[in-house]
């Protein structure tokens, strides 16, 4: 019989023989590092020089190379460049599942790779073949957290897609069944947090968390103050920056998002990021600065040699010569969205639909509308409920002009804490376009919704959020749909 000695002495000696085996496939050098915290903070270059100085056999130069070839593509749109990274993607796919699958990255780093190649596939436009690469990266993923439950930076990409997962409206949860996808919300948050915890790779999942805060749960303001944290002592990310701008942007902190834009790293280590311009042309037009937002809109549109973003620049910039008294401009730049670009992103979609109805009534948006919409988006609630004094329904010529109003107002009086105008003016809202296919409605009853989860009324949110989520075809439906799923989940209402 063996000694208990003898059993730990064979134990350690497997161990032992398997992580030799495991360091010789899956060397994650110190180089390589630096290279992989390179690409994260955007610099790019630098990361390229780096992984190109270890062998090539190494799968996480595969990795780091096929990271920084994702955030090439997506921050250029270059179809060219996109052509080779697809046969790239297969070469380093191959090469990494011929190596030891006793290690726990095999799977993970397959699975990074499909994800980040799905990402740039929807932006692309190929979204079934990008739906194809999240369901082998999640097979993966799952996979890999059974047979390394230890293993944190698993819980990064898992955790996201448990999330996204989690958050599919009720009428398209059969595919998922279908498809043996499983996962929640609850479940995806705690495994980002675990995630957090990881030398290596807990700035991405924090980066992750933020952005799921944002674009599909609820940001608040301890978010917030922990991002603008994160900022402040990693001064040197760039990816933190344009996160931390997206959100101000997109949650009503426009001083904030200037702030930011002023402090972002700018060296030429980093990339030039059409993005960037892009996001202070936004900036500027909450703020109600049209003539210099006018300028870097022209400026994105002369400098970006892709295909993102270009409706939704030549609409904005049609706004601000619009609300700066130039109808000929204003409609000459409406005039080339149906000819530019390409509509993959929501809010290209929002620009393309403007223009299919203004082609129709050759009427431009009411001016006062335009301006309480940009100071609401922005923070700017006091000039807000100014401009809305300046309004009465009288003054709105169609029903889309009429709805809209009850739907600003209903935003200035939440902002402003005036709760039961609030949900009077959204029902308004909810009245005025039910039937139409404009944004209004399910944004109202999104809204309405959180209104009574926060007062833990809890039927009555319930019935919002699935009114939100029963609009069919507007422009957003994509994210209202994921932020009510997102709530009703969290409420216990899942299915």
């Amino acid at each position: 019989m063996f000694s208990i000695k003898t059993y730990f002495a064979l134990f350690v000696g497997y161990f032992s023989i398997v992580s030799l085996v495991q360091a010789a496939d899956f060397d994650f050098t110190p180089t390589l590092q630096k290279a992989h915290q390179e690409v994260f903070k955007l610099r790019l270059e630098s990361a390229k020089k780096l992984a190109a100085s270890e062998k090539s056999t190494n799968p996480f130069r595969a990795y780091v190379e096929h990271y920084a070839e994702t955030i090439y593509l997506l921050n250029t749109d270059t179809e060219e460049a996109y052509n080779a990274f697809l046969t790239h993607e297969d070469e380093r796919l191959d090469a990494i599942e011929d190596l030891d699958e006793q290690s726990p990255y095999h799977r993970f780093l397959r699975a990074e790779i499909k994800l980040l190649s799905a990402v740039v596939r929807i932006r692309f436009g190929n979204e079934v073949k990008a739906a194809w690469n999240v369901i082998q990266a999640a097979k993966l993923l799952e996979e890999n957290q059974k047979l390394y439950p230890q293993f944190l930076p698993t819980y990064k990409s898992l955790g996201c897609l448990h999330i996204v997962i989690g958050s599919v409206p009720d009428n398209h949860r059969w595919v998922l069944k279908l498809l043996g996808l499983k996962g929640n919300i609850a479940q995806g948050v705690a495994e980002l947090r675990r995630a957090t915890k990881d030398k290596e790779w807990g700035n991405e999942a924090l980066l992750t968390s933020f952005f799921i805060q944002e674009f599909v749960l609820k940001f608040d303001e301890r978010e917030n103050a922990e991002l603008l944290n994160t900022i402040e002592n990693q001064s040197d990310n760039l990816s933190f920056h344009w996160l931390g701008t997206a959100i101000s942007l997109k949650s009503t902190r426009n001083e904030q998002a200037l702030k930011l834009l002023k402090k972002a790293p700018s060296d030429p280590t980093y990339p030039a990021l059409p993005i960037f311009t892009l996001y202070r042309a936004d900036a500027h037009l909450l703020k109600g600065d049209y003539v210099e937002a006018s300028r870097l809109y022209a400026l994105y549109i002369r400098q970006f040699k892709g295909k993102s973003y270009l409706k939704e620049a030549y609409y904005k910039l049609a706004l601000c010569h619009w609300l700066t008294g130039d109808s000929a401009k204003a409609q000459q730049s409406l005039s080339r969205i149906p000819s530019v670009g390409v509509a993959y992103a929501e809010s290209d979609k929002a620009a393309e639909k403007f223009y299919e109805s203004y082609s129709k009534t050759h009427q431009l948006p009411n001016k006062t509308l335009l301006k309480i919409k940009h100071a609401s988006d922005g923070g700017y609630y006091e000039k807000a409920a100014e401009l809305l004094t300046q309004l009465t329904e009288k003054d709105l010529e169609t029903p889309k002009e009429r709805a809209e109003y009850y739907f600003r107002a209903g935003k200035v009086f939440q902002r402003t804490h005036q709760s039961d105008q609030a949900l009077a003016s959204f029902e308004k809202a909810i009245q005025l376009s039910a039937k139409e296919s404009w944004y209004f409605a399910p944004s109202a009853s999104l809204q309405i919704g959180y209104y009574y989860q926060e007062k833990g009324q809890r039927q009555q949110a319930k019935a919002y959020f699935e009114k939100a989520i029963s609009y069919k075809k507007h422009e957003y439906k994509n994210s209202v749909d994921s932020k009510a799923r997102a709530a009703l989940t969290e409420m216990g209402f899942d299915s």
